[in-house]
């Protein structure tokens, strides 16, 4: 599909990178774990042509051949340069870590939305009741110093989490884990306290990743506690160990494990990696990040906007997105973006007429075309994310309810918010921009959702009103005091979360709020999340990939919630509500497969709409481009063999289909 360029934006965007080209790059020191003299190297600034080849014996600046080096980008630096270790506070995992090195009890298959053993060998074998488990463990897998992999550390994680307080899963392990046992070196027996049907899906990867990541007994137990341990030498199960890294947590450099054929990876698929060394690395600002792209000075990126796309694709021809074409991303990235109450604060955050007074205060076509120009799946509901199977399984069944959905107004009257006429109206908006968009509305509809919550001021203040706001000449009141919030975003990356969040801060003060927006660093965002100290932020505390929605949802069990200013088990938002936490007890003790489970999530479902702890924007819109001048084929629309999901613990086998470019 062909679309007006914009000429202008791209001329201002190109003239910067040149600029940034002449001005040259920085040199950066190294640091290796066995000590090695830093290696550093200026930036090859020529952009290659579309038919020429990598050119043979160049070096990367880690002193790596760049032809068996695939460089990823990290989105953020870490804090913690070398601390590998997962159960220690502050370990960034998505730089590399939980992607190459860590061991998952189970996998996914994104393409089939189906988990797989990595660790386990297949899935448990319960008793009738689903209170007892027998988990076989795949022979094999060998640790990277050569031990074998074997059930004593399955078993030593286990315990490991449940007898440690600092480590932050240790509560909910406790609610749901009786005891954790070895029957045979390769057999584990797992009880729990009540019937739990879900082990694998709870205990395994269904999206991002796990919190359960085994580690290797021999090691970590000499540890007096482990939350203290870095780890800045890790022997770990994956295909790739730590080779060097950035003493400033700019980058991490992997190496392929010599004996790959022993690592899960290697076990589960007998498929060897083909880029000897992963490198990871952090890019700087987004003039930087377009620059190495372009350049060939990284393969993968995770996330750009479409601006910069269409700078990057104008300037080398070996750049592509998930799609050739518009909408170039993919929009079933199972993490939707939108706005997270912190609920555990109390008033009004906690009062469900506040928070749907916000969503119908907000105008979602202009927030729309502030994020990505309109690309993207409008995905308004909280926790379960409008991927296209969600729409499917989820929001279509439910939409005559959802047509008829009220919200009382507290003055005799109410309103219906959702509105299912957001697709034809951004199709038309973007066919006016010169876009050619189809007409059939149920391609509209997968292209840009089933609909939205309406815009409409007027319901807006009467709930505002009902939640205990007071409306005066300068502005809003709570409690007899003006009543100012914070609007709190992850900085420099993860583009449309923060653009979603500047985008309703617009909204919100031209409807008549004091708001202050603030960014903050990845160490600051993470710890306000877990800890719920933020007033109203840009979290995306959602998923769906599988039609049992029990391992998205769990986390938001009230049992959880603890105060504000600690780390607990559950979700952030601290969301307290006793209908929905019963549900979650009920389909904790049904198979995934009972026909009940599906009907209790649908009630799940409604609930959450009806409370809205949680307003989505758009499903997980990704532009996440790639350069096929070193490596190829990366799963795209055409070849969907995986999702472009980088930053999940599934890489390390995306790691075994990208292939060197001849």
């Amino acid at each position: 599909m062909k679309k007006i360029k914009r000429r202008v934006t791209a001329f201002i965007m190109i003239v910067m990178l040149l600029s940034f080209m002449l001005a040259g790059c920085e040199n950066k020191a190294s640091k290796t774990d066995a000590g090695n003299a830093a290696v550093t190297k200026e930036a090859d600034t020529k952009t290659k042509d579309e038919n020429e080849p990598a050119p043979a014996g160049e070096m990367t600046e880690v002193g790596t051949p760049r032809n068996d080096t695939l460089i990823v980008e990290c989105q953020s630096p870490t804090d913690t340069p070398g601390q590998f270790n997962s159960y220690m506070q502050g370990t960034q995992m998505g730089f590399g870590i939980h992607q190459l090195m860590s061991a998952m009890m189970w996998e996914i298959d994104t393409v089939k939305g189906e988990q797989f053993g990595e660790v386990a060998d297949g899935m448990p074998q319960s008793n009738a009741d689903f209170t007892e488990h027998i988990v076989k463990i795949r022979q094999g897998i060998k640790w990277s110093d050569g031990e074998a992999l074997t059930a004593d550390d399955v078993v030593f994680t286990f315990n490991m989490i449940m007898t440690n307080t600092g480590i932050s899963q240790n509560a909910y392990y406790n609610q749901i884990f009786k005891s954790v046992e070895k029957t045979d070196d390769y057999t584990v027996k797992i009880v729990t306290k009540e019937s739990f049907p879900r082990l694998a899906q709870r205990f395994g990867v269904t999206i991002w990743g796990n919190d359960l990541r085994i580690v290797p007994e021999h090691i970590y137990s000499k540890e007096a506690d482990v939350t203290q341990f870095k780890d800045s030498a890790p022997v770990v199960a994956g295909p790739y160990t730590v080779k060097a890294y950035d003493e400033l947590g700019k980058w991490i450099l992997y190496e392929r494990r010599e004996d790959w054929q022993s690592s899960t990876v290697g076990v589960v698929t007998g498929k060897e990696p083909k880029a000897k060394y992963v490198w990871f690395r952090n890019l700087g600002d987004d003039t930087s990040r377009q620059m190495s792209l372009i350049n060939n000075e990284v393969d993968i990126l995770c996330e750009v906007t479409p601006e910069m796309l269409e700078v990057m694709t104008a300037q080398n021809p070996n750049i592509a997105c998930w799609y050739k074409d518009f909408p170039y991303a993919t929009s079933d990235d199972p993490c939707s973006k939108g706005l997270l109450f912190s609920m555990g604060k109390g008033a009004p955050y906690d009062n469900k007429d506040f928070r749907w007074g916000i969503a119908l205060a907000m105008n979602f076509d202009e927030i729309s075309q502030n994020i990505f120009d309109g690309v993207g799946r409008s995905s308004p509901f909280p926790i379960i994310t409008n991927t296209s199977a969600a729409q499917e399984l989820y929001v279509k069944p439910i939409l005559p309810w959802l047509e008829t959905f009220e919200l009382d107004l507290g003055d005799g009257t109410a309103v219906k918010p959702f509105d299912s006429g957001y697709a034809e109206r951004i199709a038309g908006i973007l066919r006016d921009k010169g876009y050619d968009i189809p007409t059939d509305h149920e391609v509209l509809v997968d292209m840009f959702g089933a609909g939205s919550w309406k815009y409409d001021p007027q319901a807006a203040e009467k709930l505002l009103l009902k939640a205990g706001l007071e409306k005066k000449e300068d502005g809003w009141y709570f409690n007899g005091k003006p009543f100012t919030f914070n609007m709190t975003y992850l900085a420099d990356t993860e583009a449309q979360a923060g653009r979603g969040t500047q985008a309703a801060y617009d909204q919100l003060t031209k409807f008549g709020f004091k708001v202050n927006l603030v960014s903050e660093s990845s160490a600051t965002w993470d710890t306000n999340g877990a800890t719920g100290q933020f007033d109203i932020a840009g979290y995306w505390p959602t998923g769906f990939i599988t039609k049992d929605i029990y391992s998205q949802i769990n986390g938001w069990d009230a049992d959880l919630i603890v105060p504000i200013g600690e780390r607990g088990s559950g979700q952030s938002g601290r969301w307290n509500n006793a209908e929905a936490t019963e549900i979650i007890h009920k389909l904790a003790k049904l198979s995934p497969d009972d026909p009940k489970a599906y009907e209790l999530g649908i009630d799940f479902f409604k609930i959450a709409i009806e409370e809205l702890p949680f307003i989505g924007f758009h499903s997980g819109v990704k532009f996440v481009p790639t350069n096929s001048t070193y490596w190829n084929n990366y799963p795209n629309a055409e070849n969907p063999y995986n999702g472009p999901w980088w930053w999940w613990s599934c890489f390390k086998y995306i790691t075994t289909e990208i292939s060197p470019v001849q």
